[in-house]
């Protein structure tokens, strides 16, 4: 068995994983790429050593800030060996973090696609033209996997056509014909599947003040001295004729990157920067990381509904393990989060009948499968049932 936690940023992810590994013997594995990095716990916002409550963490604080960004395949690799030693022990693997391809490398194996190097786009010139001419011949081509995608998420529409492009078959066909590869390995009975997902969410309306309010706590906690160090750390790698390239690995980590000119501008003896436009370069850089948080809450959501979502639907049996828990309301953590979680692993390691995932919380209801609809009227597509809806009920609509 392994247990995943997903859910966006400021959600309550890594409480919920410590909780259920202090009940159940487990030991948690760290999910996220920027945790993965040594030190800087501020700005990864890594959970404190007292907040762990003696829980062992894995991958965390693991590579050094010059090491080579991992892709997928060091991940995975890692974290299999990493849960081997971990039931070697006897105790329960608990997967947690918000780099959620990460997640998918674990749970599905789809290696006649997503395990092949891409191709450049140079081979396949289609693939450098705008992306409505990318999504027009995706259109003619796998009109299953056309209709999966926003209209403007190019890296995905590209993907698809390119898939095509390099196979002579559509995406869609192959991921079906590995999905009737996995139930004839199984005999034509589908064997039981051995994870367990909980999805930690908490209404936008109610997140977005709270991840300002983790900003300003994170101001608090050092945030300025730790970027300083970063920033000394690049200033170094520079004089030594090695410079950093921001666009990799934990330089574009939220926080560095807002802070940048302020660092810049503060860093400079000559001539010495003016006090009052320190103060707005880094109220400005600030409001900056503020922004970026609440972008990337959203990334995240989006995510887990229109890429892993669609993953679980293919597999059969497996949208039954997966249980939207509602962390809105904090004062009600043990009555809609901890307990219920708890009862719920309870079964699942037990092998007992576990509930159906609707009847576990109202958000749970909320999180509707993908789909894609245009609003006519507005020019708007949607590719979730509820941004569907918040849209009708939208001051533009």
């Amino acid at each position: 068995p392994l247990v995943f936690v997903l859910g966006s940023t400021g959600t309550g992810k890594s409480e919920l994983a410590v909780e259920l590994a202090t009940r159940f013997n487990g030991e948690v594995i760290n999910s996220d790429a920027m945790q993965l990095y040594k030190g800087l716990p501020i700005i990864t916002n890594k959970i404190t050593p007292a907040e762990r409550r003696g829980v062992p963490h894995h991958l965390l604080d693991h590579i050094g800030l010059d090491d080579p960004p991992w892709v997928v395949d060091d991940f995975k690799r890692a974290a299999t060996q990493v849960i081997r030693d971990i039931r070697s022990r006897g105790r329960l693997p608990i997967l947690v973090g918000g780099t959620h391809y990460y997640t998918n490398a674990l749970l599905f194996d789809q290696v006649l696609v997503e395990g092949e190097k891409e191709e450049p786009s140079s081979s396949f010139p289609i693939l450098s033209e705008p992306t409505d001419v990318i999504l027009a011949k995706l259109r003619q081509v796998d009109p299953v996997m056309a209709a999966r995608w926003h209209p403007n998420d190019r890296r995905k529409i590209s993907r698809s056509l390119e898939i095509f492009l390099k196979y002579g078959r559509p995406a869609s066909e192959i991921y079906a014909e590995q999905k009737r590869r996995r139930e004839t390995e199984d005999g034509g009975d589908v064997s039981p599947w051995q994870n367990l997902l909980f999805w930690v969410h908490t209404e936008p309306e109610t997140l977005k003040p709270r991840l300002d309010g983790r900003v300003d706590k994170m101001l608090a906690a050092g945030l300025l001295d730790e970027t300083r160090q970063m920033f000394e750390h690049v200033r170094r790698n520079e004089a030594a004729g090695q410079p950093v390239d921001f666009t990799r690995g934990i330089w574009q980590s939220i926080g560095f990157k807002e802070l940048e000119p302020y660092l810049r501008a503060s860093s400079s003896s000559s001539p010495p920067a003016d006090p009052t436009a320190l103060a707005s370069l880094q109220s400005s850089g600030l409001e900056a990381v503020k922004v970026s948080t609440r972008q990337y809450a959203k990334y995240q959501t989006r995510w887990i509904r229109t890429k892993v979502v669609p993953l679980l639907q293919d597999h059969p049996g497996a949208m039954s393990r997966l249980f939207v828990l509602d962390t809105t309301d904090t004062s009600r953590w043990a009555e809609q989060v901890a307990d219920p979680a708890a009862s719920i692993t309870r079964s699942f390691l037990a092998g007992d009948p576990l509930p159906e995932p609707a009847s576990v919380s109202p958000a749970a209801r909320s999180q509707n499968a993908p789909c894609q609809r245009t609003c006519e009227l507005c020019g708007v597509t949607c590719v979730t049932e509820d941004s569907w809806e918040k849209h009708l009920k939208s001051r533009r609509h």
